[in-house]
């Protein structure tokens, strides 16, 4: 995963990575930026895994191989026990995850790895989790939140704020983000008159598109749908927001919502691993329960009906929480990490 010209945030994490090490070692990128059709992203993993067995067998034993979602090309890492290589996995999650034939057998040359190997995960959550299910000594797994938070580029802003109740969705748009039941949740509210000024916008892109069009296009929502921003963008949008929704299934960390946090807005995250390492509801933030559109129904509505003062103090302790990621401060640990394996 790597972002492109038309894909600007996919994998944005893995650049934020790049970027923190580049001025301490000489980079040899091999990447997969996004596809757009079966034929394209076949042809695209044939070409990743030339270039992985290349790179395999020209890297020295003093160079650092270091793989991001290492699943998806486990055979070819597998390749790498035959030699005397140094190598990391960075885990982001969804690599984790063993739920098809497919991923079932790429885990047979993945798991014997994750025993022996140095590991990278961005969240205190996922680092419990394969020590707890593969049986890795903690000190082999480091703690690394996906590059951190750049706050020269998240912060607070002075933006004209209309008299709309902004509700703000940032994702791929694929159904284990929480799509569906934010917007439920938002046509009950409206449907229900208990708010009648809500705005909410979308942004990202994906396969369920048409049906997020087809859902806004029969409801009576206000609302803006929007792709391809950048950050500095991005970061305009948060502060926009009275809200930033995050309906999630599954998350290993959830750097977006550390951004929006970042920018004084408050978030309203699924209950899942991520998420609940950094907010703790009522808070800095809200929790709510997974896939349930009523329980994040009342989590939107007590945060509308606190007290100005009652929202300021949310706002001050979200900014205060995500500064404890900021990018400089991950990455100089990141770097301490990589030079003590010298």
């Amino acid at each position: 995963m790597y972002p492109s010209k038309l894909h600007v945030r996919y994998g944005i994490f893995v650049q934020n990575f790049e970027k923190a090490v580049e001025t301490h070692y000489n980079i040899e990128r091999v990447v997969l930026t996004k596809k757009d059709s079966i034929l394209t992203k076949l042809l695209g993993y044939v070409f990743l895994y030339i270039k992985i067995f290349s790179l395999i067998l020209k890297a020295k034993s003093e160079d650092i191989l270091y793989v991001h979602f290492p699943l998806q090309i486990a055979p070819a890492l597998w390749f790498v026990n035959f030699f005397k290589k140094r190598l990391i996995l960075n885990f982001h999650g969804s690599d984790l995850i063993f739920e098809n034939r497919f991923t079932i057998f790429l885990s047979f040359f993945l798991i014997p790895l994750i025993r022996k190997k140095h590991i990278v995960v961005p969240s205190e959550y996922y680092r419990k989790k394969i020590v707890k299910e593969y049986g890795v000594r903690p000190y082999k797994i480091f703690v690394y939140p996906s590059g951190g938070l750049n706050l020269n580029v998240f912060y607070p802003m002075s933006v004209k704020k209309n008299k709309s109740f902004v509700l703000g969705f940032v994702s791929n748009f694929i159904t284990s983000k929480g799509w569906k039941e934010f917007l439920v949740a938002v046509d009950r509210i409206i449907k229900k008159r208990i708010i009648n000024n809500i705005e909410v916008v979308l942004i990202g892109d994906g396969p369920d598109k048409k049906k997020i069009d087809q859902f806004l296009s029969k409801s009576e929502m206000n609302y803006k749908l929007m792709s391809g921003i950048s950050q500095s963008e991005l970061a305009v949008k948060f502060n926009e927001f009275d809200l930033f929704i995050f309906p999630t299934y599954r998350e290993s960390l959830g750097l977006v919502g550390l951004e929006a946090m970042a920018c004084g807005t408050p978030v309203i995250a699924g209950k899942v691993g991520g998420p609940m390492g950094y907010i703790k509801s009522g808070f800095n933030s809200f929790l709510f329960k997974k896939k349930d559109s009523d329980d994040l129904v009342e989590k939107i509505l007590e945060y509308y009906f606190l007290s100005f003062q009652e929202k300021e103090i949310i706002k001050y302790n979200a900014i205060e929480t995500a500064r404890q990621y900021e990018s400089n401060k991950v990455n100089a640990e990141l770097l301490f990490f990589l030079k003590s394996l010298n």
